[in-house]
């Protein structure tokens, strides 16, 4: 009960829904549609990372549910079900012969941790894929600490691929573990092989045969310099560190007897491991709450759990009854309003960034209404506003715009944000240019009061902007409006 009045509660405060999910809702409605996977009609381009997850989208849409509807609540679904699980793997690795309330607290630990910490809750409702990724990764690391046979791990595992392409990083880890922990190794090598042939070859083949390659736009949009990757790594991995990867530096210190003997622990540390390194290599995230991250909460959480349980068996009476001698209850209470705190953190930007994407929900829906079907806009914040509007949709950030994401100059170093050509950008001519990451506001603004972020000073350095663009306040209902930069020739209806 007390871990479902803190999720509900927590989610009330957290729940949000990031602008990228719309993109994986375009490609499914364009699937749904007939036009393929596509970001724009007729373009071919992986610009998503979350293949499995899209086809349950497309499979529900075809079904005749609402898009943005079945993504939050499968997300929702994801999250409750890894709240289930974590308390079931603890209570599965209870110390022998442990009862009474306090051994229940212990158990209960890691999904209360879960259920107060903000990345959990943020994501619970987002309609992305993170969820349903830090699922499948702890039942994965459940399989294997609880020597269920190889087949039926390296199946979990091979899902987590499918779902992001950093999950075949550990489908590669659990068949190292499982080679070091069976006794026919040569049987795990042999199901191995042909587990990941077939989950993976089809679709890989498919992927060559229909983008052209094997890694998503999207990988080559948010690369660049190893020296701005790694910078960029580095700061999102430690803020994630500061605010709750300490946690398991607090489950092993109260396991610093019982390490080397329990898979239970050492598996998830593992995992934990090879995750921070593989996010630190890619350069983390701008998104709130260390979406990336998320996944290693669980298995943090379980660390922790574990340890408490060695803390309340060495005090000796973790079954008796007693409540006031056992340390357990005081540090549970404590850890879990630590696991609170870093909320607070940046709050404001928070909210304000919720606000922002709703705001291009009703901006992609009214754009679409007063706009002609062949309008083409050229924006960052591609999501929202290209689903609910409908229309041709130029990335000057590249996320679905091949040529940006292979060619584009690096002129920044925000995660995701680092790449632009503004002549490539011209040259397709777009109707609309929504620049300073898309201006809605009360009243109208001249074009002094524009600001213009740093992705797109070169759209606004090349010659032919000024003469083929002008600056417009587009009504957009309630007195507000819209300033951005229309096509001369672009024909608006009067207010």
């Amino acid at each position: 009960m007390i871990v479902l009045v803190l999720f509900v509660l927590g989610i009330r405060i957290f729940y949000y829904i990031p602008d990228d999910t719309y993109i994986t809702l375009r490609y499914a409605r364009n699937v749904i549609d007939g036009k393929g996977f596509v970001f724009n009609e007729g373009e071919r381009l992986e610009g998503y990372t979350n293949y499995l997850w899209l086809i349950i989208l497309i499979l529900i849409g075809k079904l005749g549910g609402s898009l943005p509807t079945a993504a939050r609540t499968l997300s929702l679904i994801a999250s409750c079900a890894t709240l289930i699980l974590a308390g079931y793997i603890a209570w599965v690795h209870r110390p022998p012969r442990a009862s009474g309330w306090s051994a229940a607290l212990a158990v209960i630990t890691a999904p209360l941790l879960l259920a107060a910490s903000p990345p959990f809750l943020t994501w619970s409702l987002s309609g992305t894929e993170i969820p349903l990724f830090t699922f499948l990764l702890l039942l994965g690391v459940a399989f294997i600490t609880t020597g269920r046979n190889t087949a039926s791990v390296l199946v979990v595992f091979g899902l987590l691929g499918l779902v992001r392409p950093e999950g075949i990083l550990f489908y590669i880890l659990a068949g190292a573990i499982l080679l070091d922990t069976k006794h026919r190794k040569g049987d795990v090598i042999v199901q191995g092989a042909w587990i990941f042939a077939l989950m993976y070859a089809p679709y890989l083949i498919w992927k060559w045969r229909y983008f052209g390659g094997l890694l998503p736009n999207t990988f080559y949009a948010k690369t660049g310099p190893i020296r701005i990757m790694t910078r960029n790594g580095m700061s999102y991995l430690l803020g994630f560190l500061a605010r709750y990867g300490y946690f398991l530096v607090i489950g092993i210190l109260m396991l610093h007897k019982h390490l080397r003997d329990q898979r239970r622990v050492t598996v998830p540390v593992f995992f934990i491991l090879i995750h921070w390194a593989e996010v630190l290599i890619l350069g983390g995230d701008w998104m709130p709450h260390y979406r990336l991250l998320l996944p290693t909460l669980p298995l943090i959480a379980l660390v922790v759990s574990y340890g408490l349980m060695k803390v309340g068996a060495r005090s000796g009476d973790i079954g008796d009854g007693t409540k006031w001698r056992n340390p357990v209850p005081v540090v549970v209470t404590i850890l879990v309003v630590l696991a609170m705190i870093p909320g607070g953190i940046g709050y404001d930007e928070f909210i304000y960034e919720r606000i922002v994407v709703g705001a291009y929900v009703r901006l992609g829906q009214v754009l679409g209404e007063i706009l002609p079907p062949t309008t083409s806009i050229a924006l960052g914040s591609t999501g929202a506003i290209g689903f609910y509007s409908g229309l041709e949709i130029i990335d000057i950030l590249g996320l679905t715009e091949r040529h940006i994401a292979h060619e584009g100059r690096i002129v920044a170093t925000q995660p995701g944000h680092m790449k632009a050509d503004g002549r490539y950008v011209l040259k397709q001519k777009p109707d609309l240019l929504l620049l300073g990451n898309v201006q809605i506001h009360l009243g109208r603004r001249s074009e002094d009061e524009m600001p213009i972020k740093i992705q797109e000073r070169e759209i606004t350095k090349q010659p032919e902007f000024a003469k083929r663009y002008e600056f417009i306040n587009i009504p957009i209902g309630r007195n507000f409006y819209l300033s951005c930069y229309k096509h001369r020739d672009l024909i608006l209806s009067p207010e």
